[in-house]
């Protein structure tokens, strides 16, 4: 069968060594969802800024035969990269956690516009370093809304008064004026991620 070319456009979500001369990546691309390609691994001596890395927006042409199976990256452009993230291992630790659960749960060839775009808003607020658990807890509780979840009307209406209080503020307030403790919001995270355990199908 002849090799087609496929234009791939998306951020990585996970890169591993596969073999000795590739990469397999797990890329997110708003229009085929959970996408995974193969990469040829860099010679020793090219400079490792032209290697596409974690959490990069990538642009790509691939060399792929037939519907199912892996696509080979025949070529690669870095579209941005994230460096940030790596200055915060708190930030970098959640991004993953996140990535994560986007490859446990999203489907492949398929359109996922709303997710793309969530990941792309938590990746660039992961980067700026400013609260990085509120950026999960927004993501996660806006992911599960979107999936028709009654985070809003069953998880947040049977919480205290006063957690209630805290989770709008971590949900309303611009993250550069949130003023609450890391560990509120990990609490507040660990209460969603129970309730999505025991009460979704999504997969953490």
């Amino acid at each position: 069968m002849v090799a087609q070319s496929v234009h791939l456009r998306g951020i990585i979500l996970k890169r591993e060594a596969s073999g000795e001369q590739f990469h397999r990546l797990n890329v997110l691309s708003e229009t085929t969802g959970n996408t995974l390609v193969m990469m040829r691994r860099p010679k020793k001596n090219i400079r490792s800024g032209s290697t596409p890395d974690l959490f990069d927006d990538i642009e790509a042409v691939l060399d792929k035969k037939g519907d199912g199976g892996f696509g080979f990256i025949k070529e690669v452009t870095i579209l941005n990269r994230r460096r940030g993230l790596a200055k915060s291992f708190i930030a970098l630790e959640l991004a993953c956690e996140w990535s994560t659960i986007l490859m446990k749960n999203l489907p492949r060839g398929m359109e996922v516009g709303s997710a793309y775009q969530l990941t792309e808003r938590g990746l660039d607020a992961w980067e700026k370093r400013v609260q990085p658990e509120a950026v999960f807890f927004k993501c996660l509780f806006v992911y599960a809304r979107n999936e028709g979840y009654p985070v809003k009307y069953d998880w947040f209406q049977k919480l205290t008064h006063q957690n209630r209080i805290t989770v709008a503020s971590i949900l309303n307030t611009p993250l550069n004026e949130l003023k609450m403790k890391a560990e509120e919001v990990r609490k507040c995270n660990d209460d969603l991620k129970h309730y999505i355990q025991h009460h979704t199908d999504i997969l953490l």
